[in-house]
């Protein structure tokens, strides 16, 4: 059984709506984390692209950027984000034109938890279902080398909650594990596996400096099952455990 958790964003300028949102996803699916919430889609744009989620949870009508114009921004930063609606009856229109933006579908106010449920269950199945086959449709012939490297980048960015070492980006990426760290390392200075290690630090920095997570919990939102080898890595990279960073942070050291 995985404790892979997929990150998510809910963004609402009503605030207790926000909260209720967030708390039910986690209470319907614990395989869903929200690790942000926001108020308007200029504060939800700029935690999409330090956060970069499985998932975007909006409402439509908000200050400084409406929720259609954050779906269109927010894909363009983050090209494999799913995004979900979240709208009144007022707004209906509004969220059967978002479809053509790409989102995966839209909820109606008061949110539903059985209706949530569901979608989060099928949103789920998807995204799993997706991850397995992705590699069956990759013909190395037909990439670049500098290609094959933004596969790999991207493959992390959007994998990167979930368990993931060199062995699992080969095995979905059709590619040998060999080959892989050696087009890797030429273009990018460093072995697959460093990336993954700093990719996932970074959202923790993020993730401490921004949210009110418990470190456990940030710990399964960036892929580590187990909160002291989190821990530990975490020192390893910043000179710092999670605590004493989010500490200094707090401190304004």
């Amino acid at each position: 059984m995985t404790n892979h958790k997929f990150p998510v964003i809910v963004v609402d300028d009503e605030r207790l709506i926000a909260k209720n949102i967030a708390k039910n996803i986690e209470r319907c699916n614990s395989s869903f984390q929200v690790v942000a919430i926001a108020h308007n889609g200029e504060d939800a744009l700029s935690q999409i692209q330090e956060l970069r989620p499985s998932f975007l949870f909006t409402d439509i009508r908000m200050p400084v950027m409406d929720g259609l114009r954050l779906i269109q921004e927010a894909q363009h930063n983050v090209p494999l984000l799913r995004c979900v609606i979240i709208s009144g009856y007022d707004d209906f229109h509004y969220a059967k034109k978002a479809i053509q933006f790409g989102v995966a579908d839209y909820l109606l106010k008061p949110v539903d938890t059985e209706e949530l449920s569901s979608l989060l269950t099928h949103l789920k199945q998807d995204m799993l279902s997706e991850t397995e086959h992705f590699h069956l449709s990759q013909n190395p012939k037909d990439f670049t080398t500098g290609e094959i490297v933004q596969l790999v980048i991207n493959y992390i960015q959007k994998n990167y909650a979930s368990p993931l070492d060199l062995s699992i980006l080969s095995e979905h990426l059709g590619f040998s594990s060999s080959y892989l760290t050696k087009i890797f390392n030429k273009h990018k200075g460093l072995t697959p596996s460093k990336y993954i290690r700093n990719y996932r630090m970074s959202i923790a920095q993020q993730l401490l400096a921004n949210s009110e997570l418990p470190v456990n919990d940030i710990a399964l939102a960036v892929g580590y099952t187990d909160p002291f080898h989190f821990s530990k890595s975490f020192k390893a990279e910043t000179g710092v455990s999670p605590t004493i960073y989010r500490e200094n942070l707090h401190n304004g050291k």
